[in-house]
């Protein structure tokens, strides 16, 4: 990501998602240069610089929580620390026989981790260091945008189940209070 590169986007993008999948040791478990080395080192600046120079246009830091960070309220925190506040964490899909796939076993503390991250999302909300976090942005009239019904939003057809996932994880929170 270079001047050109930004140039580019910031003139012909309504919206760019950046991948970071949070804390250092997180991401840099799959996310490896080409010489095999962790990439947060060289992306964090160069993210940081581009959103900086994109100023109010659309973006958001996409990242994805794996059966290695269960506890991803801490990445998407780290996130909002480094000063992105647009932030989408995705479950990893996978076969369950993959090292990084998550399980049943692990449904109790991704509840858990929403929780977290909804009285957070409030405290840093009344603080006025809020972050839009984009799972809990939903049109309640409509749904998920037309091109996300369609395409699965690059999820394939595990979309549907991831969005029926958080439905459910939303609507535990509102039945404890913890919408708004």
């Amino acid at each position: 990501m270079n001047d050109e590169v930004t140039e580019f986007l910031n003139q012909e993008m309504y919206n760019v998602v950046l991948s970071l999948d949070g804390r250092k040791e997180v991401h840099d478990q799959l996310r490896k240069t080409v010489n095999g080395k962790g990439s947060y080192e060289h992306i964090v600046p160069k993210f940081q610089e581009f959103v900086r120079k994109r100023g109010d246009q659309e973006y958001y830091v996409r990242g994805t929580y794996t059966r290695n960070n269960v506890d991803f309220t801490n990445d998407i925190f780290h996130i909002a620390d480094l000063g992105f506040d647009k932030i989408s964490m995705e479950p990893v899909i996978r076969d369950p026989r993959e090292p990084y796939a998550l399980t049943e076993e692990n449904l109790p503390e991704i509840y858990n981790q929403y929780e977290i991250l909804a009285k957070e999302m409030i405290g840093r909300g009344e603080q006025g260091k809020g972050f839009t976090f984009y799972h809990y942005m939903l049109d309640l009239s409509e749904g998920p945008c037309i091109q996300e019904r369609i395409t699965g939003c690059g999820s394939r057809t595990e979309y549907d189940t991831m969005i029926t996932d958080h439905l459910n994880i939303i609507s535990i929170m509102c039945d404890q209070d913890l919408c708004y």
